[in-house]
């Protein structure tokens, strides 16, 4: 294993805040750059999860985030000490707790009506995600105060809520359509470990076998279709329908 590798390994373990000790110079950090984001393209590519064409859920952790303060400090060509406290601050958002996950929710498309719809579903506080992995159901909150306020890029953290099945995937929707998608082998392979990162001391050596994201198309609940883009601008927050969970771990 590479001195690279190690410090990467080492980041992605620690289950502390990250701070001023844990940052390479800028001149380090150049000198190693490439190798650093030729882990990271590995690293986020096993996490992230397109959820139709205008949702992007990406998973993050530690590493991710001490490589955007590391991204974010060397365009700084002499970061003081309130810089660094300031993008410390941010970006520590993104590093989760012990048993928890984060993700950022990439909302593309632009200005097509889609894209705007999920825009102000998120900032009407009215999109549910929920994702289904190792016999827990974690639940999705925005960890922004985002009521009113319309943007593409939102972080989220995922708590466990309750005991389901043994079956592996994510959910998603308004207030009224629920859509899921089960999980590849190797994203539920990794987030599993994610849960628990101290316990995985090979976070960088992907599986040898399964694919990545999401194993096959969406579904959605019966005789549900897409979000209709009629709705209000602020969809009232009553849910339609919603998925039932599962009573058992012990359930096909």
């Amino acid at each position: 294993m590479t001195k690279r590798l190690q410090l990467a390994q080492k980041i992605y373990a620690d289950t502390s805040k990250l701070t001023a000790s844990d940052l390479l110079s800028n001149e380090d950090y150049e000198c190693e750059r490439a190798e650093f984001l030729r882990l990271a393209t590995q690293h986020r590519k096993q996490r992230r999860l397109r959820l139709n064409p205008d949702l992007n859920l990406v998973f993050e952790t530690r590493f991710t985030a001490w490589l955007q303060i590391q991204e974010e400090l060397r365009w700084l060509t002499r970061p003081t000490e309130r810089d660094i406290d300031e993008v410390l601050t941010r970006c520590n958002l993104l590093v989760p707790r012990p048993n928890q996950l984060t993700a950022t929710l990439l909302i593309d498309g632009g200005d097509n009506p889609t894209a705007l719809y999920w825009v102000e579903c998120v900032a009407a506080n009215a999109l549910n995600v929920e994702l289904r992995l190792s016999g827990r159901v974690l639940h999705g909150t925005s960890q922004e105060s985002s009521a009113g306020v319309l943007a593409t890029v939102h972080t989220f953290v995922f708590q466990p809520i309750r005991a389901c099945g043994p079956a592996s995937e994510i959910i998603w929707g308004d207030t009224a359509v629920q859509h899921a998608a089960p999980l590849s082998a190797m994203t539920r392979h990794v987030l599993t470990r994610d849960l628990i990162p101290a316990s995985n001391p090979n976070c960088f050596v992907a599986p040898t076998t399964g694919r990545m994201g999401l194993a096959k198309s969406v579904r959605s609940n019966t005789g549900v279709g897409p979000p209709s883009l009629a709705l209000p601008k602020y969809p009232a927050l009553r849910v339609v329908m919603a998925c039932e969970p599962e009573k058992s771990g012990n359930n096909p």
